[in-house]
């Protein structure tokens, strides 16, 4: 019985099917076939689905709600969370760092170079005769570098 149904749908042009004439084609019957369009077609289809699975996540919800009980999304949501205890720890360690950042900055930003005093002529070091010197009144300098910068 199938078999002759196929075969006269086969046989038979589709009544959903339209016929669309162009402006550059001389015949009537030129032109390309497009399918009807329904609300049968896969788009609606999915969407009616979803609808409808939206609807009844509500209402089985919503009657989870009422029993007292936590919703399955809730509950994963507070297993993944940290829990607070922990954020304010974290927050307290943060801000006592970026006190004592805050606190090495200003310290920082108004420290100076120690001032380096240079003599005007370095060379008067090697100017003086080893002769003639009475005691005590010449210094050791065997151990001093004298920098030229």
């Amino acid at each position: 019985m199938q078999r002759f149904v196929h075969q006269a749908r086969r046989l038979t042009p589709s009544v959903h099917t339209l016929n669309r004439g162009y402006a550059s084609q001389a015949s009537k019957k030129a032109g390309e076939e497009f399918p009807a369009e329904t609300f049968g077609t896969s788009a609606w289809k999915k969407a009616a689905i979803v609808v409808a699975l939206g609807a009844v996540w509500y209402n089985v919800d919503q009657s989870i709600a009422k029993s007292g009980n936590k919703n399955i999304v809730t509950k994963w949501v507070e297993s993944v969370m940290t829990p607070s205890e922990e954020n304010n720890d974290i927050n307290a360690s943060f801000y006592s760092h970026s006190q004592n950042l805050a606190d090495y900055r200003l310290v920082y930003q108004e420290a100076q170079r120690a001032p380096i005093h240079r003599m005007r002529y370095p060379e008067s070091f090697e100017r003086a005769s080893p002769r003639a010197l009475t005691a005590g009144t010449q210094m050791d300098l065997s151990d001093v570098k004298v920098r030229s910068d």
